[in-house]
């Protein structure tokens, strides 16, 4: 056998060894670069789950708080209709100007629910309809010292008329309607962020031995769409429900700032996490054009001239009955 020959069959005989180390070679950097990827997407679900953690926990305390201004509210209401209750059972028990006494009450009553109600909800129709029957119980006491109490509550009634009317729990309840399309939207996308690796210098070993390997490496220049998990997906209803219910707590607490603010930031979710070809999206970003429309930012009135009248009326007649029972 000649030495070309001899060469020939050694370099022939290389070739499978030089194939085995390309394809180790191969298999080595596609197993440190899914490393990679698994440690970043490990991160993120951390991050994520802190997330959530976070706005259970925000959420749990707005709930608190609007239970325990529900909570107050019943009980003001509990003890008006209980002092309400034992005056009309000692109305029996007392004389003419008992009568008196008893009606002064009961218009006292319904003046302090109507600032109650004015200021816990907004709703200045109902805070209206209540300085009406205070004024219509007071008519019923056909007494000429009780003129410049009705004379007060007109004038509270008056207010109410002339402020700028909003629906306020209309719109609490569309926003409670919008919380419930929620879970209603597709699961949404989102593109993750950049992440290169440092492109290898061109002149070196290992860019040239990728050159020259049986494969194609791809390089993603822009963001590699990821699709989202189920963690992700509820940290993102999570934050947009979490909006809508901080509006509805901005707006019973006639605060307008921040009413347009949790709109915003809904608007803002919206854009970011949803497509805009959903029938549902495009009906909640409606919804919230429209109700960030409304002129919530004309502060609620003030009245009280006309219990504070209330009060001073029941204090003459006290003092005028104690003093005829003196004589």
């Amino acid at each position: 056998m000649t030495h070309r020959a001899v060469r020939r069959q050694q370099g022939l005989s290389l070739w499978p060894l030089l194939v085995l180390i390309v394809i180790l070679a191969a298999l080595g950097a596609a197993g440190w670069w899914g490393w990679q990827q698994w440690q970043v997407l490990e991160k993120d679900r951390q991050g994520l789950g802190q997330q959530v953690e976070t706005l259970r926990g925000e959420l749990d305390r707005r709930d608190r708080e609007r239970r325990q201004a529900e909570g107050e509210l019943r009980q003001q209401q509990q003890k008006l209709e209980a002092r309400m209750a034992r005056d009309r059972e000692a109305l029996a028990d007392v004389r003419q100007g008992g009568q008196t006494l008893w009606l002064i009450n009961e218009a006292e009553a319904l003046a302090s629910l109507a600032g109650q109600r004015l200021m816990l909800t907004g709703d200045a129709a109902a805070a209206r309809r209540l300085l009406k029957a205070a004024d219509d119980t007071l008519a019923r006491l056909d007494d000429p010292d009780a003129l410049a109490a009705r004379q007060a509550l007109a004038n509270d009634m008056e207010t109410l008329n002339g402020a700028l009317q909003v629906d306020i729990q209309a719109m609490v309840l569309r926003l409670g309607a919008l919380q419930s399309l929620v879970p209603e939207l597709a699961l949404p996308e989102r593109e993750a962020p950049p992440r290169q690796a440092p492109a290898p210098d061109q002149g070196s070993w290992w860019s040239r031995l990728l050159d020259q390997m049986p494969v194609t490496v791809s390089r993603h220049d822009g963001e590699v769409p990821v699709p989202l998990t189920e963690t992700q997906a509820a940290t993102v209803r999570l934050t947009l429900d979490a909006s809508l219910q901080q509006a509805r707590l901005a707006l019973m607490q006639g605060r307008a700032k921040a009413y347009q603010q949790a709109l915003d930031s809904a608007n803002t979710t919206l854009d970011q996490w949803f497509r805009d070809d959903q029938g549902r999206v495009k009906q909640m970003r409606a919804a919230l054009e429209e109700l960030g429309g409304q002129q919530v930012n004309q502060a609620l009135p003030e009245i009280g001239a006309g219990l504070d009248a209330i009060r001073q009326l029941k204090r003459d007649v006290l003092k005028r009955d104690g003093g005829e029972g003196g004589q």
